[in-house]
Protein backbone atom coordinates (compact mmCIF):
# COMPACT_ATOMS: atom_id res chain seq x y z
CA UNK A 1 0.00 0.00 0.00
CA UNK A 2 2.62 2.56 1.03
CA UNK A 3 5.16 1.29 -1.52
CA UNK A 4 2.86 2.06 -4.45
CA UNK A 5 2.32 5.65 -3.33
CA UNK A 6 6.04 6.20 -2.89
CA UNK A 7 6.94 4.81 -6.32
CA UNK A 8 4.28 6.99 -7.92
CA UNK A 9 5.82 10.03 -6.19
CA UNK A 10 9.21 9.21 -7.69
CA UNK A 11 7.75 9.16 -11.21
CA UNK A 12 6.33 12.67 -10.85
CA UNK A 13 9.07 15.30 -11.10
CA UNK A 14 9.05 17.88 -8.37
CA UNK A 15 8.81 21.29 -9.97
CA UNK A 16 8.60 24.50 -7.98
CA UNK A 17 5.13 26.05 -7.82
CA UNK A 18 6.26 29.07 -9.81
CA UNK A 19 7.72 26.88 -12.58
CA UNK A 20 4.67 24.57 -12.56
CA UNK A 21 2.28 27.45 -13.20
CA UNK A 22 4.54 28.75 -15.99
CA UNK A 23 4.30 25.49 -17.98
CA UNK A 24 2.25 26.33 -21.07
CA UNK A 25 3.19 23.41 -23.33
CA UNK A 26 2.96 19.71 -22.44
CA UNK A 27 3.99 16.73 -24.53
CA UNK A 28 2.13 14.02 -22.64
CA UNK A 29 3.18 10.48 -21.81
CA UNK A 30 2.63 8.19 -24.80
CA UNK A 31 2.89 11.03 -27.34
CA UNK A 32 5.53 10.59 -30.04
CA UNK A 33 6.35 13.52 -32.25
CA UNK A 34 9.00 14.11 -34.91
CA UNK A 35 10.42 17.36 -36.22
CA UNK A 36 12.35 20.40 -35.07
CA UNK A 37 10.52 22.64 -32.62
CA UNK A 38 10.78 26.21 -31.39
CA UNK A 39 9.22 26.43 -27.93
CA UNK A 40 8.64 30.01 -26.71
CA UNK A 41 7.18 29.09 -23.29
CA UNK A 42 8.10 26.84 -20.38
CA UNK A 43 7.54 23.25 -21.57
CA UNK A 44 7.27 19.82 -20.00
CA UNK A 45 8.00 16.66 -21.99
CA UNK A 46 6.66 13.32 -20.78
CA UNK A 47 6.51 11.72 -24.24
CA UNK A 48 9.09 11.19 -26.98
CA UNK A 49 10.43 13.85 -29.32
CA UNK A 50 12.68 13.04 -32.28
CA UNK A 51 14.13 16.33 -33.45
CA UNK A 52 15.87 19.45 -32.22
CA UNK A 53 14.30 21.73 -29.59
CA UNK A 54 14.98 25.44 -29.27
CA UNK A 55 13.33 27.35 -26.45
CA UNK A 56 13.28 30.86 -25.02
CA UNK A 57 12.27 29.59 -21.58
CA UNK A 58 12.81 26.38 -19.67
CA UNK A 59 12.22 22.74 -20.48
CA UNK A 60 11.38 19.98 -18.00
CA UNK A 61 11.92 16.44 -19.28
CA UNK A 62 9.87 14.06 -17.13
CA UNK A 63 10.90 10.60 -15.94
CA UNK A 64 9.31 8.97 -19.00
CA UNK A 65 10.32 11.81 -21.30
CA UNK A 66 12.79 11.17 -24.11
CA UNK A 67 14.41 13.60 -26.54
CA UNK A 68 16.41 12.34 -29.50
CA UNK A 69 17.94 15.56 -30.80
CA UNK A 70 19.77 18.69 -29.72
CA UNK A 71 18.29 21.09 -27.15
CA UNK A 72 18.96 24.81 -26.78
CA UNK A 73 17.06 26.56 -23.95
CA UNK A 74 17.68 28.95 -21.09
CA UNK A 75 17.02 26.29 -18.42
CA UNK A 76 16.63 22.51 -18.54
CA UNK A 77 15.58 20.13 -15.78
CA UNK A 78 16.07 16.51 -16.86
CA UNK A 79 14.46 13.53 -15.16
CA UNK A 80 14.35 11.50 -18.39
CA UNK A 81 16.66 10.66 -21.28
CA UNK A 82 18.36 12.85 -23.88
CA UNK A 83 20.25 11.53 -26.88
CA UNK A 84 21.82 14.69 -28.27
CA UNK A 85 23.73 17.83 -27.40
CA UNK A 86 22.54 20.47 -24.93
CA UNK A 87 23.25 24.20 -24.78
CA UNK A 88 21.81 26.05 -21.78
CA UNK A 89 22.46 28.53 -19.01
CA UNK A 90 21.31 26.12 -16.26
CA UNK A 91 21.03 22.33 -16.37
CA UNK A 92 19.74 20.08 -13.59
CA UNK A 93 20.31 16.34 -13.92
CA UNK A 94 18.00 14.49 -11.56
CA UNK A 95 18.82 11.01 -10.26
CA UNK A 96 16.76 9.18 -12.91
CA UNK A 97 18.18 11.16 -15.83
CA UNK A 98 20.67 10.27 -18.55
CA UNK A 99 22.32 12.28 -21.30
CA UNK A 100 24.33 10.94 -24.22
CA UNK A 101 25.80 14.00 -25.88
CA UNK A 102 27.88 17.10 -25.31
CA UNK A 103 26.86 19.91 -22.98
CA UNK A 104 27.59 23.65 -23.08
CA UNK A 105 26.37 25.13 -19.80
CA UNK A 106 26.84 27.98 -17.35
CA UNK A 107 25.54 26.18 -14.24
CA UNK A 108 25.41 22.37 -13.96
CA UNK A 109 23.69 20.59 -11.08
CA UNK A 110 23.90 16.78 -11.06
CA UNK A 111 22.29 14.53 -8.46
CA UNK A 112 23.85 11.19 -7.54
CA UNK A 113 22.32 8.53 -9.81
CA UNK A 114 22.19 10.74 -12.89
CA UNK A 115 24.32 9.73 -15.85
CA UNK A 116 26.10 11.77 -18.48
CA UNK A 117 28.20 10.49 -21.37
CA UNK A 118 29.84 13.25 -23.38
CA UNK A 119 31.95 16.38 -23.19
CA UNK A 120 31.00 19.29 -20.91
CA UNK A 121 32.12 22.84 -21.61
CA UNK A 122 31.25 25.68 -19.26
CA UNK A 123 30.31 29.04 -20.71
CA UNK A 124 32.90 30.65 -18.40
CA UNK A 125 35.64 28.55 -20.04
CA UNK A 126 34.46 29.61 -23.49
CA UNK A 127 34.66 33.28 -22.45
CA UNK A 128 38.20 32.78 -21.12
CA UNK A 129 39.43 30.92 -24.21
CA UNK A 130 37.89 33.18 -26.84
CA UNK A 131 37.54 36.48 -24.99
CA UNK A 132 33.84 36.62 -25.87
CA UNK A 133 30.58 35.92 -24.06
CA UNK A 134 28.92 34.35 -27.09
CA UNK A 135 28.47 30.60 -27.30
CA UNK A 136 30.06 29.27 -30.51
CA UNK A 137 27.37 28.47 -33.10
CA UNK A 138 28.43 24.91 -33.83
CA UNK A 139 29.04 23.86 -30.22
CA UNK A 140 25.74 21.98 -29.74
CA UNK A 141 25.19 20.76 -33.28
Amino acid sequence: MFGKEKSKELETPVVSKSAAKDIKTLIGEGCKVEGNFFIPTYTRIDGTIKGDLTGDSGIVIGVKGRVEGNIVASEIVNYGHVQGNIETQRLELKKSSSINGDIVVNQLIAEPGSSFNGKCTTIENIKRDTGTTEIPENTAK
